[in-house]
């Protein structure tokens, strides 16, 4: 059954001002060639028309009920980046710009991830009136804490940070998103004690904003936040109690809301760090516990949700920090046949996806983005998939099968290897009850994450694992 553009996806997808989805999309540094007549139109004007583009394309796209495709979601994308270049250009061959338009034509430079034109001419927008409140300077400030941090030029972003913190008005929303891109900035410098620093700040912001506004967007940030927090006391060889004490707060937190999604992630993630810290069987309690606690007190429209994670966990945690179960593979697409023994020595990661899967789509974006930033430092990605009868709407025999999976990796530019299994064993030994799953395996061969599904933060938690997977020796 063919997967609708789910809109909404789209849209949380398009946040380029969070710089959540697309930091590492490609870089627009010239705009495709014009022959139209000189844009006389003002610059918000221009900004508005850029940076509405893709939600008015997936409008449509939503109204012909077209099937979900991510080379349509890049195309569009794309697009939308060469049109924010494109009028940024035409507003700097203006030779009478002044007071907005240097705040507009920096945010068309963001649309297009041009980071040091972004930051020339919001700056130039700010130095106007240091001392300036407001929507606009303010917003100004959170994209060049933003893109500052991106391009490890911290002191910019730290002073950009601090003068948003002095005027109004304040987000928290955007605080907790300034404040763990630093996190992440300082972390990837190997500067841990002010990661930690900003991390913490990130996350006393993300409580307080989730006490108050109680949406998917606060819990998310909460959850993302919670997650770098830990992740980094991890790292820093702090006592596992300071661990357990952040991450059974959040639960508390989300008991309290409630927030059932919420729950759910600092529980497993909970269930992970006591894996992490050879305390298995407490880790199995937790998530007995957890089942009991939903069964007794969970909403009954939230409660079916709650119990499947919260079992398929359960049944995941029977493999986690064990020895990896070899693989049984009927054909290899573009891969040489491996075994997971032969990849002792290598970080590995298992996705197991179908090609009518919607969601194990939209994550071929981020496993691209993984196997070309790691695939030098040790990771190789194994796309698992088997035969279902069936692909692109209607019923083939395997050999069919086979070949239109071929054309389905072409397609998508999927740049791993992937295999195909003829029989459920490798799902059932993974204990894989739905796709997208990916497993994590470290250089020893032992399996130190099992996660399900896209969204919601899992991503950050993947990259976050591969990276200290790839640090251990």
């Amino acid at each position: 059954m063919r997967k609708i553009f789910v809109f909404t996806l789209f849209i949380c997808a398009l946040s380029l001002a969070s710089l959540d989805g697309f930091a590492q999309a490609r870089r627009i540094t010239k705009p495709p060639p014009s022959t139209a007549p000189a844009d006389v139109r003002a610059a918000s004007t221009l900004y508005e028309e850029a940076s509405g583009y893709a939600a008015r394309m997936f409008q449509e796209f939503q109204s012909k009920k077209l099937p979900f495709d991510p080379k349509l979601l890049e195309k569009t994308v794309r697009e939308q980046k060469e049109l924010a270049a494109r009028y940024a250009a035409e507003l700097v061959a203006r030779s009478n710009l002044s007071g907005d338009d240097f705040y507009y034509t920096g945010l068309l430079y963001h649309l297009s991830a041009n980071e040091e034109r972004t930051l020339e001419f919001l700056k130039r927008f700010l130095d106007q009136d240091k001392q300036a409140a407001g929507e606009r300077p303010q917003f100004a400030r959170y994209i060049v804490t933003l893109r500052a941090a991106q391009m490890n030029r911290l002191e910019e972003a730290e002073t950009a940070l601090e003068r948003y913190l002095h005027f109004e008005p304040r987000k928290i929303s955007e605080q907790v998103t300034m404040e763990n891109a630093l996190t992440g900035a300082y972390r990837k410098a190997k500067q841990m004690e002010k990661a930690s620093a900003h991390a913490e700040e990130a996350f006393k912001s993300a409580k307080s904003l989730q006490a108050t506004a109680k949406t998917t967007t606060a819990d998310r940030l909460l959850y993302l936040s919670t997650i770098a927090l830990v992740d980094i006391y991890q790292e820093m060889k702090k006592p596992a109690s300071a661990l357990l004490t952040v991450l059974e707060e959040v639960r508390k937190v989300a008991m309290d809301a409630p927030s059932p999604r919420l729950y759910v992630d600092a529980t497993e993630k909970l269930a992970d760090v006591l894996i992490e810290s050879k305390r298995k069987p407490d880790a199995v309690k937790t998530i007995e516990d957890a089942i009991v606690y939903t069964k007794a007190s969970i909403a009954a429209e939230s409660q079916r949700y709650v119990l499947q994670s919260l079992q398929r966990k359960q049944k995941q945690l029977r493999l986690q920090g064990e020895i990896a179960p070899e693989i049984v593979i009927s054909k290899w697409v573009e891969q040489a046949p491996v075994t997971i023994s032969s990849l002792r020595g290598r970080v590995v990661l298992l996705d197991f996806w179908a090609t009518w899967c919607g969601p194990c789509l939209a994550a071929f974006p981020h496993l691209r983005e993984w196997q070309e930033k790691y695939k030098d430092s040790g990771l190789v990605i194994l796309g698992i998939t088997k035969y279902y009868g069936h692909g692109n709407g209607r019923e083939m025999t395997p050999a069919e099968e086979l070949s239109f999976i071929e054309r389905f990796k072409k397609q998508y530019d999927l740049t791993y290897g992937v295999a195909v299994t003829e029989t459920d064993n490798n799902h059932r030994n993974y204990g894989v009850s739905a796709i997208p799953t990916a497993v994590l395996i470290d250089r020893q061969g032992v399996i130190r994450l099992l996660t399900t599904g896209t969204g919601g933060g899992n991503e950050a938690e993947i990259s976050a694992t591969i990276e200290k997977l790839i640090e251990e020796k």
